[in-house]
């Protein structure tokens, strides 16, 4: 097969694998080159002692017909389940105790998560003038917006369950760009979730807070493990080292288990996290590379635990629940996980798994094993009630999870479409592209193999 069908993928994470299969189903010949010993990146899913536990993301949404495409031409339908209806009350801690987040008009106007005061605030929203400028943070666009209440018991708690990050640095138009979109289209966010509802029926399209949330019966690994099985070249403990273009071509450094080797691509697709990308691209774009190095992922620990069902104090009847900063707990959230799917614990146990660290604390993530443990059960007694120990717990340590588009990460996401355009042949896939959730990764793909096919 000529060059020109032969593309280098570097990185197996859902963004690399998805690229892989779409170009291998297009007739290209393509090689996978993946540094540890997994496909999925961190699409991580255990079985042991009849608990099932996801180690990363836990689940995604129906929010593109591409992923639900992908799902079926996999054959993973029949395995698909979605989340127990129980799963849509979630909790915000506030004051010590769990306080259900509202769903509805009447649920709003009764809740003590927010003042009256806030709530009259809300209602002034449409009337408020435009935040000023492209760029600027999410929590002076909410405040601006929603006042400081909504930002410290629903935004802020919110930012640190998806991003495991701080508001007052992410940027809203590249982090939340259909937030930002909302103002600058209607001029309100309430004017435009109300006209954008409409425009999105039209287009046939899903919100995130109205699409359904999914996994597989043995965990989010199902979803990668079909792609890996569909691709015909992957090489573990590979290592990209070096990016060269010469006379048109990629010439693509890597180190094996045999050692080094140079090989030539006309195309390549970069799917590895910005901390592994920046020194591929020194001798490609050395001023370029420096900015995508900066690129900022906290440290976050997931830890599993099970307990008993009858030491369980109260009724686990939602997804979980998520703490605002200004709660000053050591946690960041917890998903109580054998009632959001099932089969996630034997008979008789419930299973919680909770998140520690990232840009809040991001020393609380590198404690000893033993005292990570420890500091979850506490929280977890604390504001759950339980009064046993636990019966199985898993621990597991992203040093560097997930990127943060901070302020100023437009920049960023501009870059790769100018290296893009500057370089014939390279592209770039990934959550750090256009969002961090699976189904984004998924699209991102998506996006960078239109490119390769012209469409």
């Amino acid at each position: 097969m000529s060059n020109q069908n032969r593309v280098a993928v570097i990185g197996a994470g859902i963004s690399g694998l998805c690229t892989a299969y779409w170009l291998q189903k297009n007739g290209f010949e393509v090689q996978v080159f993946e540094q540890s010993a997994h496909a999925g990146g961190v699409i991580v899913s255990k079985q042991t002692d009849g608990f099932l536990l996801d180690l990363g993301p836990n689940s995604t949404l129906e929010t593109s017909e591409v992923l639900s495409e992908l799902v079926e031409e996999l054959n993973l339908g029949s395995q698909k389940v979605y989340a127990n209806e129980a799963s849509s009350k979630r909790y915000i801690v506030k004051n010590g105790k769990l306080t259900p987040i509202p769903m509805s008009l009447l649920s709003f106007l009764k809740t003590p998560l927010f003042s009256w005061p806030a709530k009259l605030r809300l209602l002034q929203e449409p009337f408020r003038k435009p935040t000023l400028g492209d760029d600027i943070s999410l929590a002076d666009f909410v405040q601006h917006r929603l006042g400081r209440e909504f930002l410290d018991y629903a935004i802020n708690p919110f930012v640190a369950g998806v991003y495991a990050g701080d508001p007052r640095s992410l940027s809203t138009a590249a982090g939340f760009p259909k937030l930002y979109a909302l103002e600058k289209n209607y001029g309100s966010l309430i004017r435009g979730a109300i006209l954008g509802a409409r425009e999105r029926k039209k287009r046939k399209e899903v919100a995130k807070d109205r699409a359904k949330m999914f996994s597989f019966r043995n965990g989010m690994q199902t979803f990668t493990d079909a792609l890996k099985e569909r691709i015909n070249t992957i090489e573990y403990h590979t290592t990209a080292r070096r990016l060269q273009k010469k006379d048109g071509q990629f010439e693509l450094e890597i180190e094996g288990t045999e050692g080094k080797k140079t090989l030539e691509f006309n195309q390549v697709v970069c799917c590895v996290p910005t901390f592994a990308l920046a020194p591929l691209l020194t001798d490609i774009d050395p001023q370029q590379a420096e900015p995508i190095a900066a690129v900022h992922y906290p440290s976050v620990a997931v830890v599993y635990t099970a307990f008993k069902e009858a030491d369980i104090q109260r009724e686990l009847d939602g997804f979980g629940f998520l703490i605002p900063e200004v709660e000053k707990r050591d946690i960041l959230g917890s998903i109580w996980s054998s009632v959001l799917f099932p089969n996630r614990a034997p008979e008789g146990c419930v299973a919680f798994t909770s998140f520690v660290g990232g840009t809040r604390q991001p020393e609380n993530a590198r404690l000893p094993d033993d005292e990570l443990e420890a500091l979850v059960v506490r929280e977890l007694r604390s504001l759950v009630g339980i009064s046993g120990g636990p019966v199985f717990v898993r621990i597991k340590k992203w040093e560097r999870a997930i990127p943060q588009y901070k302020v100023g990460y437009k920049k960023i996401q501009a870059i790769f479409d100018k290296l893009e355009a500057q370089h014939t042949g390279l592209y770039f896939a990934g959550n750090y592209r256009r969002g961090i959730s699976v189904g984004d990764s998924v699209l991102s793909a998506h996006e960078a193999v239109e490119k390769i096919l012209g469409r």
